[in-house]
């Protein structure tokens, strides 16, 4: 059975409307003698561009997911939506498993060959598979991919512009999607 209660849907879209109202425009603003405050200071960039690129990820990676195998995208939200605390603790096991075994390759001066594109492979299966995350949040708005990939889009901006909070809320986001990947792997 689906989760397709009333309570969760109402909740992934207040925090969203929190994040898009809340904590954005307050570290966006400039002191009153003009001096740079929040986000602008800390990158030295205008605090809008720390959305744009998780945005444009999502965008690209998401939408090729959802082109190239809508069938296996919803079996995979479907999944992250049945049982999210599940599909965490399987991302984080995952991000345990591969860090660590990677630490334990570097250790030898010969396992850091292996070790190397280990990371850069698991960071990129960790990119593409965190998008089945955002696109479950987006199916919690909408059933219809277009609208579910545009709430994901907004989705992964707000996580991209709010400093801490939206780091958090990103990465449990990322490590749902990668559990559903391990899970389907060992199922």
């Amino acid at each position: 059975m689906l989760f397709r209660s009333l309570r969760p849907r109402a909740v992934a879209l207040a925090t969203v409307a929190f994040l898009a109202t809340g904590p954005v425009t307050a570290l966006a603003q400039r002191a009153p003698d003009e001096v740079r405050t929040g986000v602008e200071t800390a990158t030295g960039y205008p605090w809008y561009v720390d959305g744009i690129a998780p945005a444009l990820i999502t965008l690209v990676v998401g939408g090729l997911l959802i082109v190239a195998s809508p069938d296996g995208t919803r079996r995979q939200t479907d999944r992250a939506l049945e049982s999210p605390g599940a599909a965490f603790v399987y991302g984080l096991l995952s991000l345990i498993v591969v860090v660590g075994a990677s630490f334990l390759l570097a250790i030898t001066m010969i396992g850091i060959v292996l070790a190397i594109p280990l990371l850069l492979g698991y960071a990129i299966a960790l990119i593409v598979a965190g998008e089945f995350g955002y696109l479950a949040v987006g199916r919690l708005a909408a059933d219809a991919w277009p609208a579910a990939l545009a709430v994901a889009i907004a989705v992964s901006a707000l996580t991209g512009l709010v400093p801490v909070l939206g780091s958090l809320v990103g990465f449990v986001i990322g490590m749902i999607g990668a559990g559903t990947v391990v899970m389907e792997i060992v199922d």
